[in-house]
């Protein structure tokens, strides 16, 4: 898929470029609570490729309109499905092309409201997380003979603990976001006098100001301390095959350059 940096509207979503170096996919299904349909999923896995693959793109965020984020996947396909005798395989990457996401650039989830189901399957897996005060989040699987594994059960039980994912996928209970950020996967709470989306537009700019090769690099290090099981043989491989790609890119001397000249950097699109 090539988006051609210009946005563009799908049926259940719409995809706009806020910023030169920025995309968002703003899911726009409010009478459905924005599920998403297998074909939806499939078109917006496309737009996470377009971030990774676009060297002006480095980062991305994801939003909705109206009352939810994302109630997840869409349960009238699945009984169609159901009926027909097709099995909804659960391959990776997953809903929207997040839950088992392993792309090289930053994706900032802004909550807006109901995030639940496949919704926070997606959320599980994003780099930064910001809610609005009135969302709200839930894992209600276990209440239609359904479990989620599409990648949020060991990542939940990794940032959050063993014992309060339990309570999230055993009862399906809802959950409001300042409780999640006191527990840890949502990175920032938004004042209730702004919208998420703004915010996460802020944050994305941050970003951006700062090296694209930094980005790439010190986003993968954080994951495989986070996905892998022994801290060293992160480090080691994070020293040993990225460091090295780091400092041979021109933004690695840039960088340095700009702080003894005392100026802002003049950053190349990332090459890695």
């Amino acid at each position: 898929m090539s988006l051609q940096l210009q946005p563009r509207r799908f049926q259940h979503f719409n995809v706009s470029f806020p910023h030169e170096h920025i995309i968002q996919v703003t899911l726009d299904r409010p009478d459905k609570l924005n599920c998403i349909d297998k074909a939806t999923s499939q078109e917006i896995a496309g737009i996470w490729e377009c971030l990774d693959r676009e060297e002006t793109l480095r980062v991305g965020i994801i939003t909705g309109v109206g009352r939810a984020f994302c109630t997840g996947a869409d349960l009238f396909e699945w009984n169609e499905m159901n009926k027909a005798g097709v099995v909804n395989k659960m391959d990776a990457p997953g809903l929207a092309g997040l839950p088992r996401r392993d792309g090289k650039k930053p994706i900032i989830a802004a909550v807006n409201g109901i995030c639940m189901g496949g919704g926070l399957e997606m959320v599980a897996n994003c780099d930064v997380v910001l809610a609005s005060p009135s969302a709200v989040f839930s894992l209600p699987e276990v209440k239609r003979g359904i479990v989620p594994v599409a990648g949020c059960l060991p990542r939940l039980a990794r940032t959050i603990g063993l014992q309060r994912t339990m309570d999230l996928v055993l009862t399906g209970r809802t959950v409001d976001a300042r409780t999640f950020y006191e527990w840890g996967l949502v990175s920032r709470l938004v004042d209730a006098a702004d919208d998420v989306a703004d915010v996460a537009l802020e944050v994305a700019r941050d970003m951006c100001q700062n090296s694209p090769d930094a980005l790439i690099v010190g986003r993968l290090g954080v994951r495989m301390g986070w996905e892998q099981g022994s801290v060293e043989a992160s480090v080691a491989l994070l020293a040993d095959q990225w460091y090295p790609r780091l400092v041979d890119s021109p933004n690695f001397a840039e960088g340095v350059r700009a702080f003894v000249e005392k100026r802002r950097p003049q950053w190349l699109d990332s090459k890695l």
